[in-house]
């Protein structure tokens, strides 16, 4: 077994692994001498090794400072690789329990390029609910779980972001100066939870808490979305407990299996599929929101829970 052991950490393919890993552990983008130090082999040996991994799309290299953070090929892989594990099951039943419980849609998300990412969710039984597309890319700006992961995340992601304000506004409240945003993030810091006040939708709130990794890092958000004519913002924050006790869970569930990546810096773009509300009404009505987009109610049946694939990205690591 010793012997098979030695032969395996000498394979190339476990010293790129070793490598990968490496790159993904890391909050910020990595310099090759440092990598170099961290998995114990020689700076001739790791540049092949980044090279290789360059050209799959594996890791990418920022040109300017040439430091490395995750590409996007393995950024599909480990998002991929995170919604059909073994743990999916698991995470199901407990978003489900707190979908049930609180009445609202449950979402569990990361963050990629500024944008926010649905890795699962949990559409509420409510008969007023809020629909969205699972390939929407909700910017950080107006987004509770963007501005959670943004407050929690790597300094050079959030300075990137601050940097391409003015931000574009979605509603009549959405934050859209770098500076009442910087101010913002530090109330999320302080209280340790999120919250969207019709930012991104009018007639849509949304609360959101960390998920943590096995090193305490925050990789993930899990947001509490609903309509404010069934569940106002006040109510939502009452259900704070249950939200972090299902998130203190899924924390536990991923075992540091979840890595967050550092961003590229890309600026945050408009959501491409707008959310609408659902509800019972027989005629249909529509309200503007600021940003372009529109709060729809029809008639429906009482909503079943639905999950679709989501054909979106993979996130960053932090």
């Amino acid at each position: 077994m010793g012997e098979t052991t030695a032969i395996a950490d000498k394979s190339p393919v476990t010293k790129a692994l070793r490598l990968l890993a490496c790159v993904a552990g890391s909050r910020e983008p990595i310099a090759l001498a440092d990598l170099s130090r961290s998995i114990g082999l020689p700076k001739p040996t790791t540049f092949r090794l980044l090279r290789s991994l360059e050209n799959v799309g594996f890791v990418q290299r920022d040109p300017l400072t040439r430091r490395h953070v995750i590409g996007s090929l393995f950024e599909d892989v480990a998002l991929n690789a995170l919604r059909h594990s073994a743990g999916h099951g698991r995470r199901r039943l407990l978003l489900g329990g707190l979908a049930r419980k609180m009445g609202a849609r449950i979402n569990l998300v990361v963050l990629k390029s500024a944008n926010v990412l649905f890795v699962e969710w949990v559409e509420s039984m409510t008969p007023l609910r809020v629909d969205i597309d699972p390939a929407t890319a909700m910017p950080v700006h107006c987004t509770a779980s963007g501005k959670l992961l943004l407050a929690f995340g790597p300094t050079e992601l959030r300075e990137s972001v601050l940097r391409s304000a003015p931000f574009p506004a979605c509603t009549k409240n959405s934050i859209t100066t770098a500076r009442s945003l910087r101010r913002e993030l530090e109330e999320i810091c302080r209280r340790g939870h999120s919250e969207d006040d019709e930012e991104l939708l009018l007639g849509v709130n949304c609360i959101a808490v960390p998920v943590h990794n096995r090193s305490g890092h925050v990789v993930a958000g899990l947001a509490a979305m609903a309509p404010v004519a069934s569940l106002p913002l006040d109510r939502l924050r009452r259900s704070l407990p249950d939200l972090r006790e299902c998130a203190s869970s899924i924390s536990h569930e991923l075992g540091g299996a979840l890595q967050a990546s550092s961003s590229n810096g890309e600026p945050p773009r408009p959501p491409a599929a707008k959310p609408r509300l659902r509800g019972r009404s027989s005629k249909k009505s529509r309200t503007e929101d600021g940003g372009g987009g529109s709060v729809h109610s029809r008639a429906s049946r009482q909503p079943r829970s639905r999950r679709r694939r989501a054909r979106v990205g993979p996130f960053d690591d932090q």
